[in-house]
Order: C-alpha cells, then structure tokens, then sequence
C-alpha cells in the first residue's frame, strides 16, 4: 500500500489547494466534496454538509474532456477530521489512475517489442499442424479469461512462441497492462536499471514487472544460470505465485531441467498451473522464418 491508502470516510471531499502531480494510488468512487474544519478527534464522526466541487488549477484549453469528479485537477481530498491520517492528504481521482495505467501500459509494451510479433495472433496459427491442437484449444481459452498460469513446453519450433504472443496481443487489445519478454531479455533490462543513466531505477521497474496484469514468460530455462538471475527471477514468479495474477510461460524441456528448484516446485502446482506439453510438435518455423516459435 501506498502512503495515502487508509480507511477512512471518503464519501465527501473537497481539493487541496496544493498537491503533487503524480500519486500512484487507486481509490473508490468519489461522489462529492465537502468543507470541513479541524475536529477533535472525539467528535470525528460529526458529518458536514457536502459542497461543490473546486477546481484546483487551471484546465488547459486542449483538454478534450473534462473529468465531472476532479474537474481536470486529478485529485481530491478525503473529507475526514483533523488527526485523521487522510487529512490534508490529497487522493488521486479515478481520472488520474487511468492515466497512470495507460502510461504503465505504454511503458511495458515498449519494452515487451510486441512489434515485432504483431502478427503472432490465433487467426495466423495454424491448429491443424500435428501435435498443436491442444495447446492451441489451452492457450485461446486462456486468452478469453486469464486465470491462473499456463505453461507451455515444447522443443525450438513447436509453436510456443506464437500462442504465448497471440495471448499477449489479444490482452493488449483489451486494454490490459502486459509485459511480454523473453527471459534473458528480461533480466538485461533488470541489470541495466542499476546504471547511473537508467531513466528508471531497478526497484519501479521490478515493481511494474512484477505488478503487470498479464505476464508473459518467454523461453524460460534459456538464461545464463547465476545466483543473481536465479533469484530474481524467483522473486518475480513467487511474487506472482502468491498473488495468483496471470502468468504464461514457455520453455524448452532440456531449459527446464537447469531452472531453479524453487521455481520448478511452483510450476509443478496442477491447482494454479496448466501445464501443456507439445512433445509431438512439428517444427513451426517454416511458416514463420522470423520466429523462435
């Protein structure tokens, strides 16, 4: 939880003369705003009549909409007593979170290239190539309602690449915040925040990953073993893991055998995993020569 994340009323508010410009939280409904004067904390629960919405700072002439809670400010303040921890502090509208999601979501399709697989979808699959109907049928089902984890094992070219990429599409398509990434890819990216030019340090770039509402893990088993990898890589699937949030991973199965334990016992979990094996697969890649499918 954030700093600003508490219990208390927040039926009535009213915006704070001045607040920061980003505030990474998420809050319910906001109906109203009200003014209320410091109370003893003995009489907290004395209501105030709610008044009108102010606007906190000037709405710029090329905003299209405006937002009918905030009125284009972006935060609001919780009409709660004084001594209260909420009080002063101000609460990010439901306008703003959607801005930071989409900000989120941009930020992680970037770094996910799904460029380069926008044509790996489940129309371009073909399900009637040997040895890939079920995961075929596993890997749409899922699509249409992430739930749990899948995990897909196959030898170089069964086809795993481009249903795993064909569910990340179809979820970017549904406006979900996805992270596609092959997994020494990955963990680049991770080294690479620790440099003293990163545009972004190593702890909000894990926390993005890690936080994404639909991971996609590609080729797992593929990195250079290394107690570093070895446990970061555990702290993002056992983050995961706990959580229960949507994860889809693929893997070689001679990749598999040299992951760490830790995160093999978890895939091994038939209650959150679903686990399809394309040991019969053809090679895939003469239909997509770009492809590590």
């Amino acid at each position: 939880m954030d700093e600003y994340s508490d219990s208390g009323n927040y039926d009535n508010y009213r915006a704070p003369q001045d607040a920061p410009t980003s505030l990474p939280t998420q809050r319910r409904p906001i109906r109203a705003l009200s003014q209320v004067k410091p109370q003893p904390k003995e009489i907290a629960s004395v209501s105030t009549p709610a008044a009108p919405i102010h606007v906190l700072a000037p709405i710029s002439s090329s905003t299209k909409q405006v937002c009918p809670k905030c009125h284009g400010a972006g935060y609001l303040r919780a009409d709660v007593p004084f001594g209260h921890p909420n009080f002063g502090k101000p609460i990010a509208c439901e306008c703003k979170e959607a801005e930071r999601k989409e900000k989120r979501r941009q930020q992680l399709r970037d770094m996910s290239n799904m460029d380069a697989f926008r044509d790996s979808t489940f129309r371009t699959f073909n399900p009637r190539m040997p040895g890939v109907q079920e995961a075929y049928q596993v890997a749409h089902e899922f699509a249409q309602d992430p739930d749990g984890w899948l995990l897909l094992i196959g030898p170089n070219g069964s086809g795993k690449t481009h249903l795993a990429a064909a569910i990340a599409n179809q979820s970017l398509d549904s406006g979900s915040v996805v992270l596609f990434a092959v997994v020494p890819d990955l963990l680049d990216h991770l080294r690479a925040a620790f440099a003293p030019t990163a545009k972004e340090v190593y702890d909000q770039l894990f926390s993005k990953m890690r936080e994404a509402e639909l991971l996609v893990l590609d080729d797992l088993g593929a990195q250079q073993s290394s107690p570093w990898a070895n446990e970061k890589l555990f702290q993002l699937l056992n983050y995961r893991y706990n959580m229960g949030m949507p994860t889809v991973i693929t893997a070689n199965p001679k990749g598999l055998q040299g992951v760490d334990e830790r995160i093999r016992s978890r895939l091994c979990d038939v209650s959150l995993v679903s686990t399809v094996i394309m040991d019969k697969a053809r090679d895939y890649r003469p239909m997509h020569p770009r492809r590590d499918v």
